[in-house]
């Protein structure tokens, strides 16, 4: 035997062949004798060409299947040190550091997609059309609404500048064929003016049904905002500066009419109700009928003091606060459907009719 012959021999010995590979080796050989057309006897360096062919085979193979172990390890390894690496700090330092990872686990909740798709607005009243697709498991119904809603000024919800003032959400349709896809009417009636141009946004929390009930069903739990910028859809109004003689019948006494804002969207009414003590007007039931007189002769009812009586604001807000010693009541009410305020030639506060083509 040569010497190149035994060191071959002694290669093949000290190199360890995995078992799976046994198969593979017997099918190359045959292959290569089966193409090969050698003479029956063959020589000396084919043999040790054959030999050496299969070794490099044998090579080649087991090195790529370690490479291919050698990466998938390195990738869970690379895996495994993602948040180390962030920190820039091996495991023993992030220990000694004090600093630990747990393993979290957590699916996504049912969420809301909410589009503005309207704005009407005017100094004093806001109604946004919103159009929200819940998931396919909710289905919009007239008593869904939301635990908590408004608008406040800015591009986010902010609680430090909410906008006060009597706030309405409802249902207003349901996509047909998908009952998972309604518009809701969110509103309010201020008489905080919310200036031109300036940012504003209205916020939802939480989709409830059964809101009156004892214990409301949270559907979709969660807290989602729309912005918009200010700009007055609705310019007209009527403005009337109250006089000494314009009173009319309150609480046992008479009330004066202090000023008087009419919009397409709703009213604003500011009485001087200096007369009535405090306890009666905390404790006794203060509200007017509140009706517009239109120039084909009929009339509008705004408000009542009969629940019953279905008016064009339903229910209105009412507060009172002191200045400079009198006593005020202010009342402002939303409308439910716009009215021609062009076409309004009076107003009956109580028993008290107040004109208005003086005031055009």
């Amino acid at each position: 035997m040569t010497k190149f012959d035994k060191e071959i021999k002694k290669l093949s010995k000290e190199f360890q062949v995995p078992e799976t590979y046994d198969k593979k080796v017997d099918q190359i050989l045959e292959t290569i004798e089966d193409d090969c057309v050698s003479p029956p006897h063959k020589k000396p360096f084919v043999k040790i060409a054959i030999a050496v062919a299969a070794l490099c085979v044998l090579l080649t193979g087991y090195l790529c299947f370690s490479r291919v172990e050698v990466a998938e390890a390195s990738f869970l390894e690379t895996f495994k040190q993602t948040i180390m690496d962030f920190f820039g700090m091996g495991e023993e330092e992030m220990e000694n550091a004090g600093v630990e990872s747990e393993r979290q686990e957590a699916v996504s909740k049912p969420d809301l997609m909410m589009e503005l798709k309207e704005v009407v607005m005017d100094s004093q009243n806001i109604y946004a059309v919103i159009k929200i697709t819940a998931p396919p498991s909710v289905e919009f119904k007239q008593d869904m609404t939301f635990d908590y809603f408004g608008f406040c000024e800015g591009t986010n919800y902010n609680d430090s500048g909410l906008v006060p003032g009597v706030r309405d959400c409802k249902l207003l349709e349901v996509l047909h064929g998908r009952p998972n896809v309604g518009t809701f009417v969110v509103s309010i009636g201020t008489d905080e003016q919310i200036a031109e141009g300036e940012d504003v946004t209205v916020f939802f929390q939480n989709l409830l049904a059964g809101p009156y009930e004892d214990k409301p069903e949270i559907l979709v739990e969660g807290m989602w905002s729309l912005s918009f910028t200010a700009s007055y859809t609705s310019s007209k109004e009527i403005a009337i500066k109250g006089t000494e003689d314009m009173e009319y019948s309150f609480a046992g006494t008479t009330a004066r009419i202090k000023k008087i804002k009419l919009l397409p969207l709703g009213m604003t009414l500011v009485s001087d109700v200096s007369k009535v003590d405090t306890d009666t007007l905390n404790t006794t039931d203060t509200r007017f009928a509140i009706r517009l007189k239109m120039l084909d002769g009929s009339e509008v009812n705004v408000n009542s003091p009969d629940l019953k009586e279905k008016g064009l604001s339903d229910g209105g807000s009412i507060s009172v606060y002191e200045k400079k010693g009198r006593t005020y009541q202010k009342y402002v009410g939303q409308f439910r459907k716009a009215i021609d305020i062009s076409q309004v030639v009076g107003l009956y506060i109580s028993d008290y009719y107040v004109p208005v083509k003086n005031y055009d």
